[in-house]
């Protein structure tokens, strides 16, 4: 029993004084004067529950005539008990004890799944905020089922309670997909350490079978995931006409020229620009996580912020992103960094901005990702070379650049201009 993390409470006081002795082994935890001090209190609490263990044991521990100890163990498959065998008994009573310690203790669902969490935060290279991450997606599929046992649990209870919360919490495929990486990696460590003899895989292997409980994603429109050719121009024209110039209007026009991501552009230092090759070097990115007290904690890191292959990749940029940057030096040359006015400028606040520029000028309101695919749009319609596209986006492959960042920002007006340029040649 771990002295740190267990509190004696007065009746297991008195209950482990009684019990010694009814024992007759009291004395042994007296000091001179006849008082139980702090050690001796828990001696006689360990022992108390040392014997109540004992005591359930069904098979007997024998000397044998070469002087060790012996007994049984309850097994499972086809042997009914295992012979367990020390040369001290003290040392056989302590693995017949840690065998019923481990099988009267509860394992929750909750109990094991942060243990699971607090065993891949010890992995090397395990990333703060993918702590927060698994937990969310764990306490979104698995959170109001948090206190059931999970050694007791059956493959079909689990079935059909991941089942029915998919159904409730109206979850993706895609989204599936994340939550799967939690829910098999909680009960694969609870049968590596023999809480559950669940075979998880075989579990969301059924699962996702039932492919009609999953939530159909919400299809957005072209016009709903990129800026129109003629919305970036207002944008910009809104925030060159504002009298005074926030850091945030600069950083928002500057992601519409790079395609920067929101954390990548809060991240940036002056030391990451080469004029002379008209790069940007990205290897960082902002992140944030709850500390101890559950309190939001952010911070820039530079291990694992890159969708590529590679540590770090240069985003090859314009003129007018140099210009840009030189504007927000000028305007604010105190820092290392390019958003900061005596405080970071955090990545939501790029776009909470984007959203209230687009309400105010009277367009649908869009995050600055969509500035990203935007960016993306406009280099793939201007033929620029995909494999520099898929670099300049930090992309692992070109599929996920066209599959989820290419699409149609040309008006009405433009389509049909295009479509009769055809056409009329015929």
């Amino acid at each position: 029993m771990n002295n740190t993390n267990y509190r004696i409470s007065a009746s297991e006081q008195l209950e482990a004084i009684q019990y010694l002795a009814e024992n007759g082994t009291l004395s042994n935890y007296l000091s001179e004067d006849g008082k139980m001090d702090t050690d001796a209190i828990w001696g006689a609490v360990n022992e108390m529950n040392k014997r109540k263990l004992l005591e359930q044991h069904p098979y007997t521990i024998t000397k044998l005539a070469n002087g060790r100890w012996q007994t049984f163990l309850p097994a499972d498959g086809k042997h009914k008990k295992k012979q367990i065998r020390r040369v001290d008994k003290d040392d056989l009573e302590s693995v017949v004890v840690a065998y019923y310690v481990k099988k009267n203790t509860v394992h929750t669902i909750e109990k094991v799944a942060y243990e699971w969490l607090d065993f891949k935060a010890s992995e090397p290279g395990f990333k703060r905020a993918s702590y927060d991450r698994y937990e969310n997606n764990y306490l979104r599929i698995l959170g109001d089922c948090s206190d059931i046992n999970i050694t007791k649990l059956t493959e079909y209870d689990l079935e059909d309670y991941l089942i029915k919360r998919i159904v409730e919490k109206q979850i993706t495929y895609r989204a599936w997909s994340d939550i799967k990486i939690v829910i098999k990696g909680i009960f694969k460590y609870a049968k590596r350490h023999q809480y559950t003899d669940i075979s998880i895989d075989d579990v969301l292997d059924y699962v996702d079978s039932e492919k009609k409980v999953f939530a159909k994603p919400k299809i957005r429109s072209d016009c709903e995931d990129v800026f129109m050719e003629d919305e970036v121009r207002k944008i910009e024209e809104y925030i060159d006409g504002r009298k005074k110039l926030s850091l945030v209007d600069l950083g928002i026009k500057l992601a519409l020229r790079t395609g920067l991501r929101a954390g990548e552009l809060a991240a940036l230092k002056y030391s990451d620009l080469d004029i002379r090759a008209k790069a940007i070097r990205i290897s960082r990115t902002e992140q944030h996580s709850k500390n101890s007290k559950g309190h939001i904690e952010y911070y820039f890191s530079d291990e694992g912020t890159l969708k590529c292959e590679h540590p770090a990749e240069d985003l090859y940029i314009d003129n007018g992103a140099i210009e840009l940057i030189q504007e927000i030096n000028a305007r604010y040359p105190e820092s290392d960094f390019l958003f900061f006015d005596g405080h970071f400028i955090r990545s939501q606040a790029f776009s909470k901005r984007l959203s209230h520029i687009c309400k105010t000028i009277g367009i649908p309101p869009r995050t600055l990702h969509k500035a990203r695919k935007t960016y993306a749009t406009r280099l793939i319609n201007a033929g620029v070379d995909q494999m520099l596209v898929k670099t300049q986006l930090r992309h692992k492959d070109i599929t996920t650049t066209l599959k989820h960042y290419y699409r149609d920002n040309k008006s009405a007006a433009e389509k049909a201009a295009r479509i009769e340029a055809v056409l009329s040649a015929y």
